[in-house]
């Protein structure tokens, strides 16, 4: 069972090109605003989702985590079912958010666990 490879932003930037997909997390908003160079797309929380997450944040921490699993999960199904259906085995991910890292370490776990490279 693989896990995700964890690197600091300066090794991704001078390696981009050994990824075959380069996968953002981040809601559509975030990601119309800027991205890395050949990106797509996959959010794991849309724009709407995100504002929910936010604001039950400030109630309770712990509601929003339970929340946003949720969340993230069906939507991490959709696009294990639809965007990337059609990765090959042996594709390599790098897969990143912003901030945490709580977007981007759920989707590259579950990738990982399938059986890819994920970074």
């Amino acid at each position: 069972m693989r896990e995700p490879l964890v690197l600091e932003p300066d090794e991704v930037l001078s390696g981009l090109d050994s990824f075959e997909c380069i996968v953002d997390v981040r809601s559509p908003s975030e990601f119309a605003e800027d991205h890395l160079p050949g990106a797509i797309n996959a959010p794991v929380l849309n724009d709407e989702e995100r504002t929910r997450v936010g604001l039950a944040n400030a109630d309770s921490p712990f509601e929003a985590r339970r929340i946003g699993a949720a969340l993230v999960s069906r939507n991490i199904a959709n696009l294990l079912e639809n965007l990337l259906a059609d990765q090959p085995g042996d594709a390599g991910f790098l897969v990143y958010c912003w901030r945490g890292g709580n977007r981007s370490g759920a989707l590259a776990t579950v990738l990982a666990r399938v059986g890819w490279k994920t970074t």
